[in-house]
């Protein structure tokens, strides 16, 4: 996200507090958008989710939403109105969406760019995976090209991309995150398990130049809390033919190239290690295996929305485990694995149980 470009992802209300934009999600559906301003009505009606715009801001930039279930992405300026949007129908009782819309800048020029979930495709019966295609539009919002996996030596050309998050090197260079059902036996405890796992890979040229698979590291087992879903730990298939037990759903490069991941199920940040194959965590920030001694009050539970910006990493802490969202704020070493200032931002009387947002501007 560019600096004056807000992204309110898979929303319910959108509130300016000081320095910070605060996203809130209350339901997975957008019934209507809040802006703290003065009520104006959209045009648009029986085509987009109805809202109402009140208000202006003199903020510069555009804001940028996209809903989980309905296939609708909208650009709306500082005055409220659309800028930009996107709608497509979908078949009554399927509940699919166009995830993570927004902005990018590659060498001076502008591009954005959306998660088109593939209606009929397996989600493995979890909410919280929509497969599908990553769209580039131009600057004039023309489809550039669609993008899914290139082939490796775990997915096939084609295999199709999770919605959480995509990160923009350049038209020929991207990093990907998928979900991938799979049995494994290095569960420890049990002889075999199947899980849904996270996949990440980069791709130059056409080419898959790096990946990483969560299931190569099997003491992340050991680290997947239930706070938001009490199937997460679920490695006996008792209860569900195949537990999420990480839930991937933010990505960001530090200033070192390393890949800065969150993962909802295990209430940690973690960061990788781009130029190695194996061995690649290089840290892990909060979650039962904290590497900065954080205090039990300074850790997140089920957080959304990583983002670092210099040595500070800032998380959307959805804190299913208190019903107490906040933003939360780290100054850390990275390299001594040290907490160096901790801040929080709660938005008082609210709690989003899963998705939400936040920028520093």
């Amino acid at each position: 996200m560019q600096p004056g470009d807000f992204r309110a992802r898979r929303t319910k209300a959108v509130r300016k507090d000081h320095m910070i934009i605060i996203v809130i999600t209350v339901a997975a559906i957008l019934a209507a958008l809040v802006f703290a301003m003065e009520t104006e009505k959209s045009d648009t009606a029986g085509v987009l989710p109805e809202f109402e715009i009140t208000g202006t801001t003199d903020l510069e930039g555009n804001i940028f939403v996209s809903f989980v279930y309905t296939k609708n992405i909208i650009m709306f300026d500082g005055k409220g109105d659309i800028v930009w949007y996107k709608h497509e129908d979908v078949p009554d009782g399927v509940y699919a969406g166009y995830w993570d819309f927004k902005k990018h800048v590659v060498d001076g020029e502008v591009y954005y760019s959306y998660h088109d979930q593939d209606v009929g495709a397996d989600h493995y019966g979890l909410p919280g995976y929509a497969p599908g295609e990553r769209v580039i539009l131009d600057s004039d919002f023309n489809e550039v090209k669609r993008i899914t996996f290139e082939q490796s030596d775990i997915v096939d050309k084609g295999h199709l991309l999770d919605g959480h998050d995509f990160l923009l090197i350049d038209l020929d260079h991207y990093i990907m995150s998928g979900y991938i059902k799979d049995t494994v036996y290095n569960v420890p405890g049990y002889e075999k398990s199947s899980v849904v796992y996270s996949y990440l890979q980069e791709v130059k040229d056409g080419v898959a130049v790096w990946d990483w698979r969560s299931v190569d590291y099997p003491e992340l087992y050991s680290l997947t809390v239930t706070d938001a879903v009490d199937t997460a730990n679920d490695f006996g298939n008792l209860q569900t033919d195949a537990p999420d037990y990480v839930h991937f759903n933010a990505m960001r490069l530090n200033d070192d190239g390393d890949l800065v991941c969150s993962f909802r199920h295990l209430n940690t940040i973690m960061c990788l290690d781009r130029t190695k194959d194996v061995d690649q965590i290089k840290w892990k920030l909060s979650g039962n295996a904290d590497e900065f001694h954080l205090a039990d009050d300074q850790k997140t539970s089920s957080q959304h929305y990583v983002t670092v910006d210099g040595d500070t990493i800032m998380a959307f802490d959805n804190h299913n485990i208190s019903e107490r969202t906040r933003l939360v704020s780290y100054k850390v070493d990275m390299d001594g694995k040290e907490l160096k200032e901790f801040k929080e931002r709660v938005v008082p009387g609210k709690f989003s149980s899963a998705c939400g947002s936040q920028q520093q501007i």
